[in-house]
């Protein structure tokens, strides 16, 4: 009964009740962040019910358990139906006020779509409204906005106009003016002999600097500027030159 590939996880709704948020910590990190509000008083607009979201993919599909209805939801087939379209942008980072060139494929064709940003425990914001061409892509500028922060992952999200989310991208990297950033997650091995650390949303970076004192599984917090990924080999995992690291709260 359930659609695309992965585990399908129960959304405990049953009979017309259930714990949503129960389900929703279940899914899919990087598809979470996008179902998270902005503050009160926020002139953004927050995203639609999550019931929403997953009706309008066909992801959640009645079935008997049983004898009881209950509904099931697969992750994986959520995150491969955002996952598909495929986005690329310049720059891949930059402070708030930078000017992003987004070239996105695979959309609805002729369709008006949203353009926006979010980060995880922040929320989101519509940026743009465009039309896609023939083909359903789009090429067009966004400006980072001035909330966007340097300690935390954020990604363009492009929605249809009833805020429904068609696609989303991979991280762009906001910093400070000054090039800094900071991470907080759990220390890892990293690539080519570097450390190695992984964010809230299980994004995974590489660190190059003294982290002596520091054990796998350690959760800090790292602050550093951008360094070329190749320098600890493989060059796909964002790489961080370290200026300052500490242990974080329960680290």
């Amino acid at each position: 009964m359930t659609r695309g590939r992965g585990r399908a996880i129960d959304l405990d709704i049953f009979e017309g009740r259930g714990n949503l948020a129960a389900g929703v910590s279940r899914l899919p990190q990087h598809v979470r962040t996008m179902l998270m509000p902005f503050p009160p008083g926020s002139c953004a607009r927050p995203l639609g019910f999550l019931s929403v979201l997953l009706v309008a993919f066909g992801l959640v599909c009645p079935v008997n358990v049983f004898g009881q209805n209950r509904r099931i939801v697969n992750p994986q087939a959520l995150a491969d139906s955002l996952a598909y379209r495929i986005a690329t942008f310049t720059p891949t980072s930059g402070p708030p006020g930078t000017v992003v060139t987004v070239h996105w494929q695979r959309l609805p064709a002729l369709t008006p779509v949203r353009l926006g940003v979010g980060a995880l425990h922040v929320g989101f914001e519509s940026l743009k409204e465009i039309l896609t061409d023939r083909s359903g892509a789009f090429t067009d500028t966004i400006v980072i906005p001035q909330w966007a922060r340097s300690n935390r992952a954020h990604s363009l999200l492009v929605q249809d106009f009833y805020f429904r989310p068609l696609a989303l991208s991979t991280n762009f990297l906001v910093t400070e003016p000054d090039g800094t950033l900071s991470r907080e997650g759990r220390m890892t091995a990293g690539t080519n002999g570097c450390a190695g650390l992984v964010g809230e949303e299980e994004e995974k970076y590489n660190l190059i600097g003294d982290v002596q004192g520091l054990e796998l599984g350690a959760r800090v917090i790292a602050r550093g500027t951008l360094a070329d990924p190749s320098t600890c080999g493989e060059g796909k995992d964002v790489t961080i030159r370290l200026t300052h690291i500490r242990r974080g709260i329960g680290g």
